[in-house]
Parts: C-alpha cells; structure tokens; sequence
C-alpha cells in the first residue's frame, strides 16, 4: 500500500516558491456510486464528466517518441474497476487465433493488472522488453513496414460473465489500431481500427467490447491536469487488486506530498520530492472508518502539483463522500512561478510496485546514469552506473518495507519510492 511518511527537509530545501495569486475552494461530482470520471483544470476550474462504466479497453492515441518514449503510444489498459478481468491464453499466439478456447481453468492462467502509477504500462504491456521494442501484445517489425505486430491472444473476464478472446492484429505505423476479437467459439467476430489521428492531441480513446463502440472522452491532454475517478488499485493490498475513488494527474505532471504539516500554513514545497508517479495523490488522502461506515480525511496533509504549463498548485482535500453525487471537495491555491529547480526532471517509472521479486527501473536517458537505492533513514544499500534504459533491480534479499530510489544523468535526475512485499 502506499505508506504516508514526511520527507521535509530531506533535500531540495533551498528551493522556494514564489508569492500566491489565487486561492479557492472547489469541488467534483463523480456521480452516485462513482460511474463518471472527471477531468479537471486546476488554473481554470474546468471540469470534463465523462462516464467510467460504457468501456472496457483504453487505447493509447500518443504518439510513440522514438527511440525513449515508444511504450507511451503503445500502451492499452483495461477497465478493471468496473469488472473486466484479463488473462493470457497459454500456448495462444496470432496463428492460433481462431482455435477454439478451453478456458474452463482460467483462473490458473496469468492474471494482468494495470500498473496505477505508471500511464504507460496497462495490463496488456505485462511482459515488455523495451530494449527490443517488445510492447507485451506486440512486437516492432521494423523497417519497410514499421509495424507493432501483435503475439499474444488475451482472454477478457466481461463484467456480464461473459468471455471474449482478444488480439492486437496491429499497430499500424504508429498511426491506427486494429484489434480483433469474438467469443471463445469465434461466434461474433469482430475487428476494429481506430485511427490515432482521430483524437490528436489527447491520451486515450475508450473501447465497449460488447457493443463495438469507440468512446472519445478526455479533453485535449493539455487542457487538464487532474482525474478523479474509480479504479483499481495495486498499492492498497500486496499481490491483489482493490477498487479505489482517488486522484491522478496527467502525463509529465509532478507531485509532491507534504506530510505531516500545517495544511494551511505550509506555502514552500521546496523540502519535499517531486515524483511523476500518476498516482502521488492517489487515494490515500482519506480513510475508511469501519466502526461508522463513512470515509475520513487525513489530517495534516497537503499536495503541491506542478503543472505541464509551469504553474505550482496547494491542493488540501476538505470534503469526500461516496453517497448521492460522489463529491469531493478541496481546496486549492496557486503560486505565481514554478519552483526554480536545480536540476532537470528524469522521466522515470518503476514497476511492479510493490516489488517480491524484481523491480523494472525505466528511463528517459540515453545517457549513462547513475542509480542510488536508499532506505528511509538515507543509508545507501545498492549503487551502480550504467547505460541501458532498462535496469532490473532484484530485490528478492531486500527487507519488506519503503525505500527511496534516486537516479541522475547528467544535470538531469529523478525519484521514485517503491515498495517491497513478501
């Protein structure tokens, strides 16, 4: 599960944000029993309702930056908050598509989740070699052609009962999906493309595998910061799933948790570490009171979120219920410059986290890095330099607990705290 710790004053701590300009208090409407997802601008106010249960896989639409950010257009998620299970079918590949599915022992199969604080890695990217351009449902064919073409045959668990087999036929130059999929018998066979160019600009387009609908919900990427919504979360429970109401923020967003402080006084974040974690926010802001059956803010607690424009944002939590419209209630305050920051954001993600075993440390750099893993009183425990975007740290021999991962390129450097589980 997430673990709530302060980090004041660990490092950063000449860093200072500048005087205020906007102070208010707001909030969303996730509707009753948390069916709609909600975009929101944190400068503007504005809010985009979409809703969170006509979907069952998300397609990405970004591009794929070759050669260090390819997995950011390659990735597809699943609706698990509204019941859609998915697993691989063993010993399935694209030449045995049509082969019919025994899936009376599915539940033996390999299970596959969302990562929830990774954007990129959706459940059908399990298995990714980045290094060989592997997508997990897909490899690159490479040149003439410049195709991901899809491996792996995937089982989909619908919220009816209902079972779908499911294939990425391809991606086609980068520029459009055609996914396939029918019942286990191949009765009502279905293929789909869905062009990226269609929805420039934006993070996902949202697929209804029952009625073969494509959903075109979010507002262009750069026209909001936050999304609240239902889902399914890895960091509650070691080795399960738990559906969750809680807060992420968009692509190339960071956040830094301040805890425990004067949630009203605090105004310099410059003491706490910014992560791109999707999920910084997340959940945790609240808790579950199960003698009163109700959900309670956590005290002495407050969020600062640097936008993609450059603008710095207090955001403190005064209100959750999940009875009638779903609302959450926040207060939020807006600082006239960005931190001034020493160093360049590292683009970095770990996963899975929490770790029993092995912990996949991706980055941005092409360059050689150096990687520090530290457990929370600062003592170094790992320490190694290398050049590859793809480092996998064993952590079988680690203790279970909380520890703080740093790596620097260059002038470039980023932080990440995961969390091993045994």
């Amino acid at each position: 599960m997430k673990y709530a710790y302060s980090l004041a004053f660990l490092f950063f701590a000449s860093l200072k944000i500048t005087a205020q300009v906007v102070a208010a208090n707001d909030s969303v409407a996730t509707a009753a029993g948390n069916t709609d997802m909600v975009f929101y601008n944190l400068q503007s106010g504005q809010k985009t309702s979409a809703s969170n249960i006509d979907w069952h896989l998300a397609l990405s639409v970004r591009p794929s930056l070759f050669p260090l950010n390819t997995l950011q257009g390659t990735s597809l998620r699943i609706n698990e908050a509204l019941g859609v299970n998915a697993y691989q079918i063993p010993g399935f590949n694209a030449d045995s598509f049509y082969t019919v599915v025994d899936a009376a022992d599915y539940l033996s199969w390999n299970q596959l989740h969302d990562a929830d604080s990774m954007l990129d890695k959706g459940a059908l990217n399990d298995g990714l070699n980045i290094q060989f351009y592997n997508y997990g449902w897909g490899v690159y064919n490479g040149p003439p052609n410049h195709d991901v073409v899809g491996k792996k045959v995937y089982l989909f668990v619908m919220p009816d009962g209902s079972k779908k087999k499911f294939i990425v036929d391809q991606l086609d130059r980068d520029t459009a999906w055609v996914v396939k999929y029918a019942n286990l018998d191949n009765s009502d066979l279905q293929t789909i493309r869905v062009s990226k160019n269609t929805y420039a600009n934006k993070n996902f387009v949202y697929l209804n595998i029952l009625d073969n609908m494509v959903h075109d919900k979010e507002p262009l990427s750069n026209e909001w910061d936050l999304q609240f919504l239902k889902y399914s979360a890895m960091d509650v429970m070691a080795d399960t799933t738990l559906n969750v109401v809680g807060v992420w923020t968009n692509k190339g967003e960071t956040v830094a948790e301040a805890a425990p402080v004067n949630a009203a006084l605090i105004d310099n974040a410059g003491a706490v570490p910014f992560a791109n974690n999707m999920n910084t926010i997340g959940w945790d802001w609240k808790q579950y009171d199960y003698l009163n059956h109700t959900c309670i803010l956590r005290d002495s607690l407050a969020y600062f979120v640097k936008t993609n424009s450059g603008i710095v944002f207090k955001l403190v939590f005064t209100g959750y219920s999940d009875l009638g419209a779903g609302i959450i209630s926040f207060y939020k305050q807006e600082y006239i410059t960005a931190i001034a920051e020493p160093e360049k954001q590292l683009s970095l993600d770990v996963f899975p986290n929490p770790s029993s075993s092995v912990l996949n440390i991706v980055t941005g750099s092409a360059n050689e890095i150096e990687i520090k893993v530290t457990d929370l009183s600062g003592r170094v425990l790992n320490s190694t330099k290398t050049s590859s975007p793809l480092v996998q740290l064993n952590t079988t021999e680690m203790a279970s607990g909380v520890y703080l991962l740093s790596v620097t390129s260059g002038n470039a450097a980023g932080k990440r705290k995961f969390v091993v589980a045994h």
